[in-house]
Formats: structure tokens, sequence, C-alpha cells
């Protein structure tokens, strides 16, 4: 109904919120209940500290490119690297190992300008922005739906790392058909760099550096913290302040190094997008609340377990429909691993978990990724003014590619390990 609505011009925000409402009253809430769910959704901590993010991050991105450090980084990026193709590729990738909500924003000017003027269309720009933020999220231990799999596991990071990096490879390698089809000018392999330009390109990503530090430092000395330092109410709110705190960092070193002027400042902060898009993040982490709150994918579970799904089929079903439904790499983690682990470990044949644990991660994984709700896949299509069909053709067959690839690199594990 989202899709379809937003197909018929209805303004993405408006259409997942026709979404939300029309799915608490399915579920049996009524128009009291449907309209407690939007406003606790609109003000849980959650939705409140990605709001926050995302206004800081266009914030950051539009101060970047009014300073001239966006444009210096994709001309740098595209020395080193050669290939502007490469190029557009390779800098979405680098803003993934940050794990910041809606990431793809940040690193969609930096397509745009590696791609130069007119030469592809907007459902690619979108596609490659959107892919290549992602290939890290099967093992990174940065992103909290990792951390999830690991404590549900009962594995220590290395050893889930070992058999989840080759997921990472896949994707990588799958999305050189996302790629395929552009100007041949993005191709063509440029003049060896001058003696210097990492060096320069290290500096000019500085604001993005500065991030990445901040967010660690402040990650560990929140872990370092006895729990009973943070009150229990907090808690939600403390875990977005790390990223919060390393943007705001950015920002102002950006904006003294860049030496704005008050007036160049001023319009970054009144530019609408920044407000639009920070309308549009509330809109989706509103649906999801009211999913959470319904217990969407719980519920589908219980639907395959009644019909005797095999275990086998529920290992790719159960993460798939649940990285679909949240978006969320800790939501199909959180809603389906608990009982995936439970179905594995009641198999009356004793087998290795570790199988099972690639196949469902990577299916959840790519169930998020095709997930109209993945707030990554909305801003991306936003900024690149696309609608979801064109980008699902771009990304479709790099996502069968995976899915294949996958089964294949599950069946050798459980040949191998029983």
């Amino acid at each position: 109904m989202i899709l379809l609505l937003a197909r018929l011009k209805v303004p993405l925000a408006a259409a997942i919120l026709a979404g939300a409402v029309a799915i608490g009253a399915m579920c049996g809430l009524d128009a009291q209940q449907i309209a407690e769910t939007i406003g606790t959704g609109i003000i849980q901590p959650r939705t409140l500290g990605l709001v926050a993010i995302t206004i800081t991050l266009l914030a950051l991105s539009g101060t970047m490119q009014a300073g001239g450090q966006m444009a210096e980084i994709v001309r740098l990026a595209r020395t080193f690297l050669r290939r502007p193709a490469v190029t557009m590729a390779a800098l979405p990738a680098l803003i993934g190992l940050l794990p910041m909500p809606g990431g793809a924003i940040f690193s969609a000017p930096m397509v745009a300008s590696a791609a130069g003027s007119g030469k592809v269309g907007g459902e690619k720009l979108s596609a490659v922005n959107y892919w290549y933020r992602h290939v890290w999220e099967h093992f990174w231990p940065l992103y909290p739906g990792v951390i999830l799999a690991v404590t549900l596991t009962g594995n220590d990071f290395m050893t889930f790392a070992a058999f989840q990096w080759p997921l990472c490879v896949f994707m990588v390698a799958a999305g050189l058909l996302v790629l395929r089809r552009m100007d041949g000018d993005l191709h063509v392999r440029g003049p060896v760099p001058p003696v210097g330009t990492k060096r320069k390109l290290l500096r000019a990503t500085a604001p993005i550096w500065i991030i990445f530090l901040v967010w660690l430092a402040e990650t560990i000395a929140l872990k370092l913290l006895p729990d009973s330092v943070i009150p229990e109410s907090m808690r939600d709110v403390i875990k977005y302040a790390p990223v919060t705190m390393g943007l705001a960092v950015s920002l102002v070193w950006t904006s003294f190094a860049s030496r704005l002027d008050r007036r160049s400042i001023a319009r970054v902060w009144t530019n609408r997008n920044i407000y639009a898009m920070a309308v549009l993040v509330t809109s989706v982490m509103v649906l999801q609340y009211t999913f959470a709150r319904i217990d969407v994918a719980a519920k589908i579970g219980r639907e395959l377990e009644v019909l005797r799904v095999p275990v086998m089929a529920m290992v790719i079903i159960l993460p798939f429909i649940a990285g679909m439904v949240t978006g969320l790499a800790i939501g199909f983690v959180g809603t389906s691993f608990p009982i995936v682990l439970g179905l594995v470990a009641a198999m009356p044949e004793q087998v290795s978990i570790y199988p099972y644990v690639v196949l469902a991660y990577a299916f959840g994984h790519l169930g998020q990724m095709l997930s109209p709700l993945h707030l990554c896949h909305v801003v991306s299509n936003k900024y690149f003014n696309t609608p979801f069909a064109p980008v699902y053709r771009e990304i479709g067959p790099s996502a069968v590619v995976v899915a294949a690839a996958s089964l294949a690199y599950f069946a050798a594990l459980r040949a191998f390990m029983g």
C-alpha cells in the first residue's frame, strides 16, 4: 500500500503514516489506540535520537558542500582511485564504516559529484550509493545488529567475523552489476596520481575521521561507566549520544576550518530539505514502532511454525521477512534469531550452528536491503529524486547473486562442518 501510494505521487511521509494506520486497524487497534501509537512513536527516544542525527548529518553535509570539502574529497578520491565508477562505490563504502542511521544521505552528494553531471540516472546513483553503503554490515563490530547477533549466538566477535566476512565479499562483487551499463568515461582508467595524493585525501576526509574518533572515544567511555550511573530511563537516549556528539564536533570543526561566514552557515541551517527529511525519518520510525507494538514479525513466525514450514526454509524466510518488516539489522536479528536458533538447536541431528547463523544473517540483511522501510533506502531515493521501482530493478540482480552465493557458502560450510 505504501509503495502504491508513493507511485500515485502521495508524499512518502504521508504514505508511510497511512501504512501505520492501516496495519494498526488490520491488527485490531481502535482509532484512539492508533493515535496513541503514532504519538508515542513520534516522541520515543529512538525517533528523537534519529531526527537529531539526521538534522546534524545533513547540516554537516551542507557545510562541507558550502565550504568546498565535499568537492575536494571527490576530486582527490577520483585522482587516487583513478576510475570514477570505482570512486562512486568507494565513497559510500567509506561512509559505511560509520554506524550512522540514514548515513546514505551523507554519501549521496559524493556519489553524485563522482559521477559528474548528466551522465548517470538518479535510479543508478541511488542504487550505487545505497548498495555500497551497506557492504560492511555483515561483520563490522560497530553495527548494533552485529553486536546483538554475537550476543545471541554466544560467540566471540572474532569467531563470528571469521564466518561472516565472505558475505561482505559477495556483496561487493555483486554490486558490480549495479555499476554496469554506465557511461564509458566513468570506467576509463586515469593517470597515476601525483605524490602526496593519499595524504591530501586523508586530510580532506578529516570531518569523517573526527566523527569516528569521537564516536569511539565516547562509546568506550560509556562502556566503562557502571550501569548504576546511567538511569534506566536515559539508556535509550544515551546510546545515540556518541554518534550525535561525533557529528556535532565534526560540524563545528568543519565550520571553522572552511571559514564560512554567518550568512553561509544560516543558509545551510535554513535549507527546507533538512527538515523535510527529518519528517520522513519520523514517519519511518512511527511505522517501525507500530510494527513492534503489534509484534508483526513474531506473528509471522508463529504462522510459519503452524504451517510446519521446514527448518531450512524458516532459517531463510523468518530473517528475510523480519528484515523487510523492520528495515533494520538489529530488527531482523532481534526478532528472528531467537526463533531460528531455537529451531536449529531442536533439530534431531546434532549440527553446527555456524552455517545456519551465516544463512540467517545473509537473508535477513537481504530483507532489510529490499525493504522500503530501510531509512537509507528512503533518504537515498529522496535525494536522487527517484521512486523505489527503478532502484529495485538496479539492485535486484545483485540481490539474487548474493542470495545464490550465500546458499552455496552455507552448503559448503554444512558439508565441511556437519
